[in-house]
C-alpha cells in the first residue's frame, strides 16, 4: 500500500472527530426522535391522514436533525391513554386531546407548560393573524398554557342540497326543531315496510360519544352552558326535560331516526351520510373533506347547516373543541416537542390542514390566500361565520365527554325505559356529578 492511500490511527481519529462537523449534527443528535400518539396516521389515506404526512414531511426536511415517530391511537380513549401512560412513565413525547377530554389533561397536571416553550416567543402579528384567540385563552388554566390547537372543531349538521331540492324545502327555512323533524320526514325514503333513507342518523351510543342533539338543543336553551360553578352540571331541569324529550320523538314520535340509533357511533352515522342512508347527519367538521371526497352522490351537493333551535329568532350554538397538542410534563426532549408543535399549529402548516385536510383555516394569512376563496371552501367560509355568531366553549376543567355520554344514556332511558325525561336527567346529573 502506497503512503498516498495509507492511514494511520492518529488521521483515522481525526477523521473520525471530523466528521459530524463534515457533515452536520444528524449523527451527533441520531436520538432526537420524538413520538407523537395522534388518531390519524401519516400512511392512511384520508384528507386528514395526507395532510399530517406533508407537515411530517416539511418539518423534517426544514429540521434534518429531529424526526417523528407516528402511533396511532383509538381517538375516543386518546386522552386517556395519555394520562394513563404518563403515570406508568411511558407517556409519548406529544399528545393529542380533543376538547371534550381537555378536562381529564388539566385535572391530571400531566402536561408541560407551552407557555415558556412556545406561546411566551410569538410576535405580535402571529398572535394579531389567530382567527380564534378564545381556542387559545381557553387552553390557559392556572396559569399554564396545557395545549394549542392543531384543529378548531365543531359539532355540525351536514346535509344535501339535491334531497332539500328534491323535497321543495329551502334549508334556511329549517329554524326550529319542529322544522327539523318536518324536514327529515319528507326527506326520509320507504319502500313498502322498509326504511331505505333515514331522515336523520342520530348517534345515541354511550361508546365514543359527543354532543348529541339533546345537548345542543340544552346549551341552546340555557345560554351555552351545560356546567355552573365548579362544574356543577345543568342538567335536571325544565330545559333538560325539553331537549330530551325533543330529541327521543325524532325517534319514537316522529319515527325520523332510526330505533337502532342507541347502538350507533359518530362513526356509524357519518357512514351512512356519506352511503346515502340517512339524510341528514352530525359529525364534528374534521370530517368534511372525507365525505367531499366519498360522498357518490355529489361533493357539490354536501352542505353544512345552522343548528334548529327552540327560539327561531337565533341558530342553536356551534360547540366548540377540535384537536389540541399536548407535551409531556416528563418528556426528555421538550424543546424538540416544541419545535414541532409549533410548527404543526402554525400559520405554514395550517394551509396543508386546510387544503387537502379540509379544515378551516385558524390564520387569517392562510384564509385570506387566493387558492382558498375558490367555491369550493364556500362551506368552511359559511362555518367560520357560524362560529362567529355563535361559538360556545363549555369549562376546559370540567368532563364534557362523559356528561355527553350521560344525557345519551338519558335518552336511552326513556325511549327504552319510558323513563320520566326528568327523572332520567337526575340520574345523568349525578353521574356527571360523582366524575367532577
Amino acid at each position: 500500500m502506497t503512503d498516498r492511500f495509507r492511514l494511520t490511527r492518529r488521521t483515522f481519529a481525526a477523521a473520525a472527530m471530523a466528521t459530524p462537523a463534515l457533515f452536520g449534527t444528524k449523527a451527533a443528535r441520531a436520538n432526537e426522535v420524538l413520538t407523537m400518539w395522534t388518531f390519524l396516521s401519516p400512511t392512511g389515506t384520508t384528507p386528514r391522514d395526507r395532510a399530517l404526512k406533508l407537515i411530517i414531511d416539511r418539518f423534517e426536511a426544514q429540521n434534518p436533525t429531529i424526526r417523528i415517530r407516528v402511533e396511532s391511537q383509538v381517538w375516543s380513549t386518546l386522552a386517556e391513554r395519555f394520562v394513563m401512560a404518563h403515570r406508568a412513565g411511558n407517556a409519548p413525547d406529544i399528545g393529542w386531546v380533543n376538547g371534550e377530554n381537555m378536562g381529564l389533561l388539566v385535572n391530571a397536571g400531566v402536561a408541560a407548560d407551552l407557555g415558556p416553550l412556545v406561546t411566551d416567543k410569538w410576535s405580535s402579528a402571529l398572535k394579531q393573524d389567530i382567527v380564534l384567540p378564545a381556542a387559545n385563552e381557553w387552553l390557559k388554566q392556572g396559569g399554564r398554557q396545557h395545549a394549542l390547537p392543531i384543529m378548531a372543531l365543531s359539532i355540525v349538521l351536514f346535509s344535501r342540497r339535491d334531497l332539500f331540492r328534491e323535497a321543495g324545502i329551502d334549508p334556511a327555512s329549517v329554524k326550529t326543531w319542529d322544522d327539523f323533524a318536518r324536514a327529515a320526514a319528507r326527506m326520509q325514503r320507504t319502500e313498502g315496510s322498509r326504511v331505505e333513507r333515514w331522515g336523520t342518523g342520530l348517534p345515541l351510543s354511550t361508546d365514543r360519544t359527543t354532543m348529541s342533539f339533546a345537548a345542543n338543543a340544552l346549551m341552546g336553551s340555557q345560554g351555552g352552558r351545560l356546567f355552573g360553578d365548579r362544574c356543577a352540571p345543568l342538567l335536571a331541569n325544565e330545559h333538560g326535560a325539553r331537549a330530551v324529550e325533543m330529541e327521543a320523538d325524532l325517534v319514537r314520535r316522529h319515527r325520523v331516526a332510526s330505533p337502532e340509533s342507541f347502538a350507533h357511533t359518530l362513526d356509524d352515522v357519518i357512514e351512512q351520510f356519506i352511503g346515502g342512508r340517512v339524510a341528514m347527519a352530525s359529525s364534528g367538521n374534521g370530517r368534511f373533506g372525507n365525505v367531499v371526497d366519498r360522498a357518490p352522490w355529489g361533493a357539490s351537493e354536501l352542505m353544512i347547516m345552522p343548528w334548529p333551535s327552540f327560539d327561531a329568532a337565533k341558530p342553536g350554538p356551534q360547540y366548540m373543541s377540535g384537536w389540541f397538542a399536548a407535551i409531556s410534563r416528563n418528556s426528555r426532549r421538550q424543546e424538540a416537542a416544541a419545535r414541532f408543535v409549533d410548527y404543526m399549529c402554525g400559520p405554514e402548516a395550517m394551509e396543508y390542514w386546510t387544503e387537502p385536510g379540509g379544515l378551516v383555516p385558524l390564520f387569517r394569512s392562510v384564509a385570506e390566500k387566493p387558492q382558498f376563496r375558490e367555491a369550493k371552501y364556500d362551506s368552511l367560509r359559511g362555518l367560520a361565520s357560524m362560529w362567529a355568531e355563535s361559538e360556545v366553549w363549555l369549562p376546559a376543567d370540567c368532563n364534557v365527554a362523559r356528561t355527553f355520554t350521560d344525557l345519551n344514556r338519558a335518552t336511552q332511558r326513556v325511549v327504552l325505559g319510558n323513563v320520566p325525561a326528568l327523572q332520567a336527567l337526575r340520574e345523568a346529573e349525578a353521574a356527571t356529578r360523582a366524575r367532577q
